[in-house]
């Protein structure tokens, strides 16, 4: 195993670690997490997210998993499931998915960077979530690396598998503090012909009203995104070819055909370069108007909202942001009120000089089940040591 000095990306929530570590092997792997010190370890797959979370709470070294967690994707397309290493990025694994007319619809941010364990450890969709839900749906099992460095299973490699417990789902989006995802066993989908499509919107109640008419109608867009930049709503589609004829006469507004690149911009929207500050929250649909409303009166640069994901994401870069006084108090008032409904906003992104004053997580009324689930499965802190929810 290498132990090399830090590159690029080497900050962890604005903080520089010790050393670095670049395993070749799983046993390598297996001897570093099980290598008791004072340290913390921060896994890292594709780089991409190392932004979000609080800082590590003690000092950490950064493990890069690419390339111990390599191997052959078994896919079987009669099946429709795949075993995938989790080193694999996501635009390695949908090329070679594609080959046979299939693919796995997980598009979270620049995923053609970001591993599928990665992915699975952050737990965030992108635009087809829409229509597929979240990374965690697509699990069958999984491998995981304990931080006690056993290896354990969980789940199988079959769609009708129901026994024990779906411990796949407590792993997925835990941000790598309770075990690393070693490979996956994954539900794949048939790839469908769709058309892209774009349309100007009056305002965010109209591209909510286009969204309901769809699902009354049962057209099940794959994506219906609604964007605000320099004042104007848009609306990006994606849609089925034998249901482009019905969308567009439901739809008020002119519907156009849109890019791939206006796709990927919706797609990585609060990941540029130049965000700086990105807010994420998750409510009900009858709470997505007022949401977006309390977060507009901080401006920000760009606002997504997914009305079917009930999903709304504000951005700000260096000119737009806002004092953190006004970021805090916005967020901690849209908690409150959104926790009634089990909502949640989680700051994706927070400059340096903010991470003091923004909560990145807020507070979790099941945070005693969190900590306990924490305790028991690395009792001495050596995974990702304090940057989870309450500095889990």
């Amino acid at each position: 195993m290498s132990k090399v000095k830090p590159r690029i990306p080497s900050v962890v929530a604005g903080c520089a670690p010790e050393s670095i570590h670049t395993p070749a092997t799983i046993p390598e792997l297996r001897d570093l997490v099980g290598d008791r010190n004072e340290r913390t370890l921060v896994p890292v797959g594709g780089g991409t997210q190392l932004a979000l979370g609080n800082a590590p709470n003690r000092p950490f070294s950064l493990v890069f998993l690419k390339k111990a967690l390599q191997g052959e994707v078994e896919h079987e397309p009669t099946d429709l499931t795949a075993v995938a290493p989790a080193g694999v990025t996501l635009g390695e694994l949908g090329a070679q998915l594609a080959e046979s007319g299939q693919c796995l619809p997980f598009d979270p941010p620049h995923s053609e960077e970001v591993t599928l364990g990665g992915g699975l450890a952050v737990g965030i969709g992108g635009p087809v979530r829409t229509r597929y839900g979240l990374p965690r749906d697509f699990v069958l099992g999984m491998t995981v690396l304990r931080a006690d460095s056993e290896l354990v299973k969980a789940g199988g490699r079959v769609v009708k598998n129901v026994t024990g417990y779906d411990l796949m789902r407590l792993w997925s989006g835990s941000l790598g503090t309770i075990g690393i995802v070693t490979s996956v066993a994954l539900r794949v989908f048939p790839l469908t012909e769709t058309i892209d499509l774009q349309c100007e919107l009056d305002s965010l109640a109209a591209g909510q009203a286009l969204a309901e008419k769809f699902l009354r109608a049962d057209l099940r867009p794959e994506l219906l995104d609604l964007t605000k930049k320099k004042g104007d709503w848009h609306g990006t589609l994606r849609l089925s070819q034998r249901a482009v004829s019905k969308a567009k006469k439901l739809a008020a507004t002119d519907l156009v055909l849109s890019s791939e690149k206006d796709y990927l911009e919706v797609r990585d929207l609060g990941f540029g370069e130049k965000d700086v500050l990105t807010l994420r929250a998750s409510c009900p649909t009858s709470a997505i108007a007022s949401t977006t409303k309390a977060l507009e009166k901080l401006a920000p640069s760009q606002i997504l909202v997914r009305p079917l994901a009930r999903e709304v994401r504000t951005t700000w870069n260096a000119q737009s942001i806002p004092h953190a006084d006004a970021v805090a108090a916005t967020i901690g008032a849209l908690r409150t009120e959104l926790a009634k409904d089990s909502g949640i906003v989680v700051a994706e992104r927070i400059p340096d000089e903010m991470r003091g004053a923004i909560d990145t997580w807020g507070t979790s009324q099941n945070f005693q089940r969190m900590a306990a689930v924490k305790s028991a499965f690395d009792p001495y802190n050596r995974l990702n040591a304090g940057r989870f929810v309450g500095g889990l």
